[in-house]
């Protein structure tokens, strides 16, 4: 509307990004340890276990004084119960949260690129309006905190959470930045993702010391009303900006889907699968699984960690965890920033080496995870996997250089619908497997997540090795093709034209040109080089 006299106006999708990003990270900081902690207080509401040593307590709690979920660490009767049980509901909201929105994802990727990008990326700002009203109200109303936190992710899921805005900054992206622009564009999106989740973070943990949860639901309700007035008063629609005849665009662009169309989740499925030249459709088919993977890993690991840090050894406060992640994303955010580009422009490192660094620092993390005993040495293991941000940025990379323009949005679509159901996953599993060997090692769930990650080594090692051998096949083509072979009585038969005078003398030898034929060669003829001269 407003979009060529706002500030900032060449950067208005990285802006809205960070500010959803910033809401979102705030959101899940907060809403993790609350799930615990609505879980501890369910279960001590009307029964408090006290041991001999804790007899001159025993007045305070029933005088309601002492929370028994602030001393989890001291009753380890109750701690593994607890534990446990906020294992299977922070599965069940990660079910409701990310579900809906996978399949949100996957019918408005198609449907976005003719009616627009703007309503995709207000959506999910609303919905996680709405949830915060739900969680605040979940404050209030204590006996039921539980039941009002599920419906709140319910909403945040139905209303496409970050699977849609993702699609939508990305596809905006693409609608408005030339081809040889995309890439550095797309990679200050996606360092915008990490500043937005390391500031949310941190604020998260600062919030909570300095205030309380209410004030920090509010300040998440404040960024996602900032995103979505950016978008109404600054942003103009993109999809309009191409006309019918422009590259990418259908020629029956009058003609505009519905919402849940099949034929655009058809076509967002062909896209992936569908066969490409020189060994394309490998690199696509296996970035698409290494990226659904990857993600896997990552939510799966988050999700043990603010279980693994609030049991003994460790035993942190709910914010401790908030500044952990912030810590997580600032690296990551940096090593985009700083180290990726010396990596892709100055040492001109392919994709697959670059994803390669990154998957060996993961892997160093989350083995050095599972030993930790103090708090620094979780932040050690944060700050060593900081390089392991780089990977979606390559895998991204080969899925963008591995198809045409006109299938970017509905690759961009399936790929965050792949993510968000990554995250899905990814918490059911290893938060099982957590839960499951926490009596024999709280570690085995990060080691776990290790052997994956060394399967996505294996996987990128064999990809790079398959690419060296469609290069050099290539090449070998090539080479045939200009150098052509020999005939029977030695001389070189090749398929370059001949170009003979018109009034050439019959003494005169036939000449062969190595050169395009041009316009002032309008008076010769050209004919093969094996049919002689008449």
């Amino acid at each position: 509307m407003f979009g060529e006299s706002c500030i900032l106006g060449g950067c208005l999708a990285e802006i809205v990004f960070f500010l959803y990003k910033t809401g979102e990270a705030m959101l899940d900081a907060a809403v993790r340890p609350f799930v615990i902690n609505a879980v501890c207080h369910d279960m001590t509401r009307d029964l408090v276990i006290v041991t001999h040593d804790w007899t001159p307590r025993l007045v305070s709690f029933m005088n309601g004084t002492l929370d028994p979920c602030d001393y989890l660490d001291e009753l380890p009767g109750i701690e593994a119960p607890v534990q446990a049980r906020a294992a299977t509901f922070l599965i069940i909201y990660r079910i409701l949260v990310n579900v809906p929105a996978v399949f949100l994802g996957l019918f408005c990727g198609a449907w976005s690129d003719q009616t627009g990008r703007k309503l995709p990326m207000m959506i999910p700002s609303l919905g996680s309006i709405l949830a915060v009203l739900l969680y605040m109200l979940g404050l209030v109303l204590v006996e039921h905190t539980l039941m009002i936190i599920m419906m709140g992710a319910l909403i945040q899921g139905i209303l496409g959470k970050s699977s849609v805005i993702t699609m939508a900054v990305n596809s905006y992206i693409s609608d408005t930045t030339f081809k040889e622009d995309r890439t550095r564009k797309l990679g200050k999106l996606l360092a915008m993702n990490f500043f937005g989740l390391f500031v949310g973070s941190l604020l998260a943990g600062a919030l909570q010391d300095i205030a309380n949860l209410q004030a920090t639901f509010v300040v998440v309700s404040a960024f996602h009303a900032a995103s979505v007035l950016t978008v109404v008063m600054c942003m103009d629609e993109s999809v309009h900006d191409k006309m019918p005849s422009e590259e990418g665009f259908e020629t029956n662009y009058h003609v505009k889907p519905g919402l849940f169309s099949l034929r655009g989740l058809k076509d967002s499925v062909w896209a992936l699968v569908k066969p490409r030249e020189e060994g394309k459709r490998t690199l696509v088919v296996v970035a698409f699984m290494a990226m659904f993977l990857n993600q896997t890993c990552k939510v799966g690991e988050q999700d043990v960690t603010v279980l693994f840090v609030q049991k003994p050894p460790l035993s942190w406060d709910p914010s401790g965890y908030g500044y952990l992640l912030s810590v997580d994303y600032a690296g990551m955010g940096m090593c985009l920033l700083l180290l990726l580009p010396v990596l892709s422009t100055f040492l001109h490192i392919s994709d697959i080496a670059i994803i390669l660094l990154g998957l060996s620092c993961k892997l160093v993390r989350t083995v050095w995870a599972g030993f930790c005993t103090h708090t620094w040495m979780v932040y050690v293991s944060v700050i060593i996997g900081s390089a392991g941000g780089i990977v979606t940025s390559g895998l991204r990379s080969i899925l963008s250089k591995a198809v045409s323009d006109d299938e970017t949005g509905k690759i961009f679509a399936l790929a965050s619908s792949a993510e968000t159901a990554a995250k899905l996953l990814g918490s059911v599993v290893f938060v099982n497997i957590y839960a499951a060997t926490l009596d024999i090692w709280a570690g085995l769930a990060y080691i776990s997540a290790a052997l994956v990650t060394l399967v996505l080594i294996v996987l990128m090692v064999w990809l790079y090795k398959e690419q060296q051998l469609v290069s050099n096949h290539s090449l070998f083509s090539d080479y045939n093709g200009i150098a052509g072979s020999w005939d029977g009585r030695g001389a070189l038969a090749n398929n370059y034209p001949t170009i003979c005078e018109p009034d050439k003398s019959p003494d005169e030898k036939e000449s062969q040109s190595l050169l395009p034929l041009s316009a002032s060669s309008a008076s010769l003829i050209a004919i093969p080089a094996s049919s002689p001269c008449e």
